[in-house]
């Protein structure tokens, strides 16, 4: 009997024993993947493997660029500069919503961006990247980008990024970076050398989305409507949205001030902020009396033409009086915000709590 009983402990401890090791093969704690033996380190984004034969296979000016990446890495590693969401940020994007969102661009970039979204390339290799990160207080976040004129020459990358990024590479070829490139339909991790299969090229007409699942640190990306595999996990840092390329084109961003094409999205709002915020549209022409400046030069000129009209009236004593204004302004209520008075999210830190319910 007793025999019996040490024999079926001894099963229970070796069962537990290959549960525990099967975890730790494929997760950690911050639930990242873990290297497990075979797998491609290329693939899970773990680093360059420099050869001389990889860099034999550049160009001198890729080379040159490559190298010059490498110096910008070690001097400007992610948390060299803060990309949380500051509290006058955030009640930006409170009052503005998904328009506080935009792309920034440098003067001396091959690069012009207009309307917030609508980017335009020039020759040589440069990417831009929004002014503020992908929030975290919901579980998905998403974004589209519509290939708008686009040549058959030139590459494109859509994706994520951490900042500072080389503004001069395309996403994908530095750390904690991935993107989907529109020439072999590839995604690239981190590493410019390889790549992997990921789904079809995209061309001018065609518009690649991408998701974030904060909780996982996962990225998925979307071609004309349609969902395509995880093609990361265990990203854990202020992701920016980015997009890059070699040649001139123009495209057009969807952040979520308007319908996505892939209609999940839509169901289930996933956009970067709400299409409107708090803020008080401008009044429409003709009611400018919700304005404060114009309210008062408004009250400053009816308190001059009615102290004229007593002092006419009062001289001339006739009834008619030729300066009632010949539009009769509608007072409204003047709308005022005042500023929260709590802390802003911390979109940096993953344990924040979801505010909408999970899809899955």
């Amino acid at each position: 009997m007793e025999s019996k009983f040490t024999w079926i402990f001894i099963c229970g401890l070796a069962v537990f024993l290959f549960v525990i090791v099967i975890l730790l093969c494929f997760t950690r704690a911050s639930g990242e993947r873990l290297l497990f033996l075979g797998m491609d380190d290329a693939e899970l984004g773990q680093g360059i493997v420099e050869t001389p034969a990889l860099l034999a296979s550049l160009s001198e000016d890729a080379r040159l660029s490559y190298e010059r990446a490498k110096v910008f890495e070690q001097r400007h590693p992610p948390d060299s500069v803060p990309t949380d969401i500051t509290l006058s940020q955030y009640v930006s994007i409170l009052e503005k919503g998904v328009s506080a969102f935009e792309f920034e661009w440098d003067m001396e970039s091959n690069v012009f961006v207009s309307g917030r979204t609508e980017i335009q390339f020039f020759d040589g290799e440069s990417c831009v990247q929004t002014n503020l990160p992908l929030p975290r207080n919901q579980d998905v976040y998403y974004w589209e980008a519509k290939m708008f004129d686009m040549p058959a020459t030139t590459k494109v990358a859509v994706g994520v990024a951490t900042k500072p990024y080389p503004l001069w590479r395309l996403p994908g070829w530095n750390r904690h970076s991935i993107a989907y490139h529109s020439d072999n339909g590839h995604k690239y991790f981190n590493n410019p050398f390889r790549s992997k299969p990921y789904g079809l090229p995209f061309q001018e007409g065609d518009v690649v989305g991408v998701g974030y699942r904060h909780r996982s640190g996962s990225i998925f990306f979307t071609r004309n409507g349609r969902k395509l595999e995880e093609a990361c996990t265990g990203l854990r840092w202020n992701l920016f949205p980015t997009i890059g390329s070699n040649g001139p084109c123009q495209i057009h961003v969807n952040l979520g001030q308007m319908g996505f094409v892939f209609i999940e999205a839509n169901v289930k709002r996933w956009g970067l902020a709400p299409m409107q915020g708090t803020l008080a549209p401008p009044p429409a022409y003709g009611f400018e009396a919700g304005s404060l400046l114009l309210e008062r030069g408004y009250s400053h000129s009816c308190s001059s033409t009615s102290l004229a009209a007593r002092t006419w009236s009062d001289n001339d004593h006739e009834e008619d009086d030729d300066n009632q204004p010949l539009i009769q302004f509608q007072r409204s209520p003047i709308r005022t915000y005042g500023y929260p008075n709590y802390s802003p999210p911390r979109y940096s830190d993953p344990s924040w709590p979801s505010t909408t319910p999970s899809p899955h």
